[in-house]
């Protein structure tokens, strides 16, 4: 006796499988190319000339108080950057751009820093004015780390050291704090994280969900254990000022100050305010700081001291490369 055994074919349609998959991998696509679009468009914006000249007489400092340097960092970029003093110091900062121009963007800034009895080492992150390279959301956060280092080396020691970042180099100030001491931190202009730029920025995109935390402020605020002097414009147009009160509401320093210019933009609080009355703040929240002594809390082993050498070596001769080749 014989048994017959019918089998059913599978129900399951490959093809729709496939096509939901695809769609789901272009949707994600679409996302990361909205993300990158927005990080270069939006956070990177360099120009390799200056607004005036490279002589920081132009902008109104003294060039016989102003150091011209160039600096290197581990990755073998040649950093370019000005240490301005002050004819009295009462503090020393290192000040960190913004994502526009370079530091000629902001040089007519220095003038009122040094009038507050603030020496200032302003820089260029790589890719920007003078700087070598180009730029990279890692990058230039290990730019801000090489120059806090050489800050250190060449500040006062018996003066206290600020750590200034004005807009996105606010965010990028709170990324070297977490990995280089100061006596202070001054945020200017500055977003709480990426996501809420995001928002603002583009309201009707869903780009916030797959911006990123890397540049996340209002976590390193939470746990800041140094003074904070937070200062912004009320009608700020790329930072809206709301950022700035959570950035501070939500600072967990025992001393931290919030300062709002009425009426102020995002790159003209110096010029709509009274800039003697700014000046008056920062010469207040310098003369409070402490000097305290830092301590490296990381050296490489010789390993790694051995291949940051080794890549630095390679980087030179790639741009000596560069430089020979014919126009």
């Amino acid at each position: 006796m014989s048994c017959t055994v019918s089998r059913k074919k599978s129900s399951v349609h490959l093809p729709d499988t496939a096509s939901s998959l695809l769609i789901g991998g272009a949707i994600l696509l679409a996302l990361d190319v909205g993300r990158r679009i927005f990080r270069r468009s939006q956070l990177f914006e360099p120009q390799r000339e200056p607004v005036i000249s490279w002589n920081p007489e132009d902008y109104g400092i003294p060039r016989e108080r102003t150091e011209v340097l160039s600096f290197e960092t581990d990755d073998g970029e040649l950093l370019y950057g000005w240490y301005c003093r002050a004819e009295h110091p009462i503090a020393s900062a290192l000040y960190c751009h913004g994502n526009t121009g370079n530091l000629s963007n902001t040089a007519h800034v220095m003038p009122h820093l040094l009038d507050a009895g603030i020496n200032v080492l302003l820089f260029d992150y790589r890719g920007f004015g003078r700087s070598s390279g180009s730029p990279s959301l890692s990058g230039i956060i290990d730019d801000g780390v090489t120059a806090a280092q050489l800050h250190e080396k060449i500040r006062p020691k018996h003066v206290p050291s600020i750590l200034y970042g004005y807009s996105l180099g606010g965010a990028i100030a709170a990324q070297i704090i977490r990995r280089h001491p100061f006596d202070g931190l001054i945020l200017q202009s500055t977003f709480t994280n990426l996501p809420d730029i995001a928002r603002v920025t583009f309201p009707r995109v869903p780009l916030h969900l797959v911006s990123g935390r890397l540049f996340d402020t209002l976590e390193v605020v939470r746990n800041l254990t140094v003074p904070a002097l937070i200062i912004h414009g009320t009608t700020d147009e790329v930072c809206p000022s709301w950022m700035a009160q959570q950035l501070h509401d939500s600072c967990g320093a025992a001393s931290k100050k919030l300062v709002l210019v009425d009426g102020g933009l995002h790159k003209d609080l110096f010029e709509r305010a009274d800039a003697q009355t700014l000046v008056w703040e920062i010469n207040r929240f310098a003369t409070s700081l402490h000097c305290t002594p830092h301590v490296v809390q990381y050296k490489p082993g010789t390993a790694e001291q051995f291949l940051d050498h080794a890549l630095r070596s390679i980087r030179r001769m790639w741009r000596r490369h560069l430089v020979q080749q014919p126009l």
